[in-house]
């Protein structure tokens, strides 16, 4: 599958315009990434300006926080004259004991198309899956409102990381080791995470399934032991509603991580196979999910394997 469409899966939805099209200004509020206690993370506002470049106009933005614990946010905003992140100032919104905060920063506003970047950066963990942070921003200009639009930060349960990799394989070598990290980046405890993983090719900036893969001996190691990842035949269930990465991804393992806790995930690679010719390029994905209720909670990453 391709990867692209695995990182929609992952990733937050874009929000729904809140003006009509007929709008000089428009723009919409999207997050790249779930949020991470302590760890920033981008906040687009994607803005169509149809009406001329003004030289400042101010970013009203409001933060609601009723599902963060303890109501903690910090967010910044890159100048663009200096492109230096920046401190927004946050004040409770009706007063103190309030579950919004709001604050406001300034900024050019170019003709055509352009992006504002936020960065917020939670203080606490989620208690349950699916919390997320509310996000309301309007643009003004000398007080007039020129455009509103909202959107919301999701807060990850679950996230996995490339922890160290080889920068090559080398074609007829030895082993090149990869390592991961799941952690869990809430306060649930969760008595099974399943891992999955599977290996791509990029061809033109997509990363999908590819009859080479099968040139590469996977290995991943259990309890010390190295066990052969079954790279040609997939094994994971493909039940209605999963993911389409199930009909990829093969089960490693599943494993208890309980709250805040962290589990390393550990494969190495040989090319054994591969045509010759210009360097090979492609991933080993890692994939971490939790299934319960009606929704499905997990995070995947992606390790570049380069073969010359």
């Amino acid at each position: 599958m391709s990867l692209a469409t695995l990182a929609a899966c992952t990733g937050s939805e874009p929000s729904d315009e809140t003006e009509p099209s007929t709008k000089p200004v428009q723009f919409s509020v999207t997050t790249l990434h779930d949020l991470v206690k302590g760890r920033p993370a981008d906040v687009l506002l994607e803005v169509e300006n149809n009406g001329p470049y003004q030289k400042e106009v101010e970013i009203d933005l409001s933060f609601d926080l009723k599902q963060v614990p303890q109501n903690t946010v910090s967010a910044e905003y890159e100048d663009p004259a200096s492109e230096v992140w920046k401190d927004i100032h946050l004040s409770p919104e009706g007063g103190a004991g309030r579950t919004s905060l709001s604050g406001t920063y300034r900024a050019p506003l170019p003709k055509g198309d352009s992006i504002q970047r936020i960065r917020l950066t939670p203080g606490s963990r989620p208690t349950a899956a699916g919390q997320s942070i509310g996000i309301a921003a309007t643009l003004r200009s000398t007080k007039k409102e020129l455009a509103t639009s909202t959107g919301k930060a999701k807060l990850a349960n679950l996230d996995v990381e490339v922890e160290s990799g080889a920068e090559y394989v080398r074609r007829q070598g030895g082993w090149s080791e990869y390592s991961f990290t799941v952690n869990n980046t809430s306060e649930v405890k969760y008595p099974k995470i399943q891992a999955l993983a599977f290996l791509c090719k990029e061809v033109e900036n997509d990363c999908s399934q590819d009859p080479s893969t099968s040139a590469l001996h996977v290995q991943w190691k259990d309890g010390g032991k190295w066990k052969d990842l079954d790279t040609s035949t997939p094994t994971s269930s493909t039940e209605p509603g999963e993911s389409l990465f199930d009909a990829s991804a093969i089960l490693i393992t599943s494993m208890a991580l309980p709250a805040a806790a962290s589990q390393s995930l550990h494969f190495r690679i040989k090319a054994t196979d591969l045509p010759g010719g210009d360097e090979w390029q492609g991933g080993l994905n890692l994939v971490a999910r939790h299934k319960g209720g009606d929704s499905t909670e997990f995070s995947s990453t992606t390790a570049i394997l380069r073969i010359k």
